[in-house]
């Protein structure tokens, strides 16, 4: 037995697969993990950038920063619940693991930003815009494997 199939033989993943409540609850609890984290991280690019009005951008992220890291906690949390119920099935979905790709390159590019602060503004506006542009590809690739 392999290690994801291990992990799909779990109780709690035969579980998930088995209710009626649990998988679409625990599949609402990514989504909203996913709103806060996108919701907070948007305002604050868009801020970053300049094309909305608004405070200071180094408090306009202070204030957003914990949501974003609340909505990733628990899209990562409940995310990895649904992995566990069809583990090997995730593996070999394409969107899968561009997902999973994008996602490290959107959490590599936000701890280089939460590091360089407002030290290099410039900088800080290049992670905006990448990360305007990951995050959305991240859900999108998210859609997308449930078509595949």
């Amino acid at each position: 037995m392999t290690l994801l199939e291990a992990v799909e033989a779990t109780g709690l993943a035969q579980h998930l697969r088995a209710s009626r409540w649990t998988y679409p609850l625990v599949n609402t609890g990514h989504v909203v993990g996913i709103a806060l984290l996108v919701g907070a991280v948007v305002p604050m690019d868009l801020r970053l950038l300049r094309l909305v009005p608004g405070p200071d951008p180094d408090a306009v992220a202070a204030f957003l920063r914990p949501f974003a890291i609340t909505g990733l906690v628990l899209a990562g949390a409940f995310g990895a619940l649904l992995f566990a119920a069809a583990a090997t099935d995730y593996v070999q979905n394409g969107w899968f693991r561009l997902k999973m790709a994008l996602l490290i390159l959107g959490l590599a590019n936000a701890a280089l930003h939460i590091r360089l602060g407002s030290a290099r503004p410039h900088m800080g506006r290049a992670g905006a815009a990448a990360s305007l542009l990951l995050w959305p590809l991240v859900l999108l690739c998210g859609r997308m494997i449930g078509y595949s």
